[in-house]
């Protein structure tokens, strides 16, 4: 957490309200959460903010044409905007960097438990390659194709597979569960079993699930703020992620671990 919905959620609202502005200087109150920052002067990272972009959970601003700035929420990691106006009323103790703009507004970097990672590169470092991001699950070329050669020969569960960032960028914990419920198909199922069918329909549903996310601004569970310090929406609409019953044969929800992490599911829908 935060997963693809929210991240994306994050950028819409930054594209909204910083791209343009000019970085006027960067305050760094936690030097472990800005990487990279002793490889530069300061003075060099300032300029106007271009473009924000998003590659799985990642989130890249582009600064001028000369840098980008990688920003790996994690855990808890939070982006707030904060106007001038608001400043004095706004208080954290958590608070590890803060990108300065000349309008006298600033982006603040909340982190709680400081997991969260703000990286410095030059504008032409390919940045999914560097990471070693896998393809997009929102990606148009994610598709059933797709899929199925990232599948073939491998030999892990579904939901594992899922949650592996090199493979498919984006899809988290929560959003796994909620689309092989979508999609009927049992977590516990090895790759290399799934049937052509059983494959397209977590395609679709990969899609449908995200895509319902961003449309109600991702899922607070816990610690995901909107960059304005709202909550998502998406919770409203989870159908066995922290479920005791199932909502369509009103079965009791399994809860299990694959991976270090809980998985909950139907035995009956998910077969």
């Amino acid at each position: 957490m935060p997963e693809l919905p929210e991240v994306e959620t994050i950028r819409k609202e930054l594209v909204k309200q910083i791209i343009g502005k000019y970085i006027s200087d960067i305050h760094i109150l936690l030097d472990r959460s800005f990487v990279n920052h002793t490889q530069y002067d300061i003075s060099e990272l300032i300029g106007n903010i271009t473009q924000i972009d998003r590659y799985g959970k990642y989130l890249v601003m582009q600064v001028n044409q000369s840098f980008q700035i990688l920003i790996h929420l994690r855990m808890t990691g939070k982006l707030i905007y904060c106007p001038f106006q608001q400043q004095n009323s706004f208080k954290t103790n958590h608070i590890r960097l803060i990108f300065n703009f000349q309008t006298g507004d600033c982006l603040l970097f909340d982190d709680v438990r400081t997991f969260g990672k703000v990286e410095i590169f030059s504008s032409d470092l390919d940045i999914k390659s560097y990471k070693n991001i896998g393809i997009d699950a929102l990606d148009e070329d994610f598709n059933f194709n797709k899929l199925k050669a990232i599948c073939m020969n491998k030999k892990t569960q579904i939901k594992v597979l899922l949650l592996n960032q090199n493979l498919i960028a984006g899809i988290g914990n929560i959003y796994a569960q909620e689309i092989l419920f979508d999609a009927k198909v049992s977590p516990l199922i090895q790759v290399n079993q799934l049937t052509d069918k059983e494959l397209k329909r977590i395609v679709v549903s990969t899609k449908k699930i995200l895509s319902l996310a961003v449309k109600y601004n991702g899922t607070s569970i816990s610690d995901f703020r909107r960059v304005d310090d709202k909550t998502g929406e998406f919770q409203d609409f989870l159908q066995v992620y922290g479920k005791i019953t199932c909502p369509v044969c009103k079965s009791d929800i399994l809860k299990i671990r694959q991976g270090g992490r809980s998985t909950n599911y139907c035995p009956k829908c998910q077969i």
